[in-house]
């Protein structure tokens, strides 16, 4: 990656809004708002902290998003990252370290399963149960 193509968002900016980017993006600072760009990459700094919806085709994740990932290709997130919200891929990298709230899909392949079941429980789970059964002798 060339310096010349990374847009920077240092530390001292705070911005609110939707950004759409073609190259690459680097946020160290604060954002809030979309993040939308069909063949670029995300990359969220250590001190970084964005409360975004994210659609991008990769994304590296060192600081911290409360928002949901949609990534056409692959999320790295690394060792000290914070995502709280859900993550969809086709290829993912979690770093030992990691703190990950949420649910997520990984599908090397791109395409979706017929049915998703986040979040289903069955009825009645009997976990634990055990039965004490007396003999007389």
């Amino acid at each position: 990656m060339a310096e010349e193509n990374v847009t920077n968002l240092t530390t001292d900016v705070d911005v609110k809004g939707t950004i759409k980017f073609d190259k690459v993006m680097k946020i160290e600072g604060k954002f809030e708002g979309e993040l939308e760009s069909n063949e670029g990459e995300l990359i969220i700094g250590k001190t970084g902290a964005i409360k975004a919806n994210v659609k991008v085709k990769n994304a590296a994740i060192e600081g911290r998003v409360d928002g949901n990932i949609f990534a056409s290709e692959k999320v790295e997130l690394k060792q000290k990252a914070q995502l709280i919200g859900d993550l969809q891929a086709k290829t993912l990298v979690i770093e030992e370290g990691v703190v990950f709230v949420g649910q997520c899909n990984v599908n090397p392949n791109g395409t979706k399963p017929a049915k998703q079941t986040f979040g289903e429980v069955p009825a009645k789970q009997t976990f634990g149960e055990v039965k004490k059964e007396e003999k007389k002798i």
